[in-house]
């Protein structure tokens, strides 16, 4: 599996989506935001009983090689979990976040409208 797909290094974000989405383990995302497994698992518990994010979207299974079920979960719930876990990474992943939301290079597009925001 590809562990990759999220980088944090030296205050720099890299997302290098595979096959257009980006999914991560439980695991992966302890290691990419510097955290314990049980902070991950328990903030992720009370995004889906606060109903914040659906089960059905924000998470998928995949049968690993060993037989075991692996869950995984997406960039929504991995941009979640950034706004709700205390650690260096986190704080990183959130700015970047803000900043590609308020770069001028970001558009807009209003459902509904024929026009683009910038």
């Amino acid at each position: 599996m590809n562990t990759t797909s999220i980088t944090i290094k030296e205050g720099r974000v890299t997302i290098r989506p595979v096959a257009g989405n980006v999914w991560l383990t439980q695991h992966q995302i302890a290691c990419l935001f510097g955290v314990f497994v049980s902070a991950v698992g328990s903030n992720i518990r009370s995004i889906l009983k606060n109903e914040v994010l659906r089960e059905e979207e924000a998470c998928r299974h995949q049968q690993a090689g060993n037989g075991c079920m692996l869950t995984l979960y997406n960039l929504e719930m991995i941009t979640a979990l950034a706004f709700r876990l205390k650690s260096r990474e986190a704080q990183q992943f959130r700015r970047w976040i803000i900043g590609q939301a308020v770069h001028s290079a970001v558009l807009w597009k209003i459902p509904g409208m024929g026009a683009m925001l910038n």
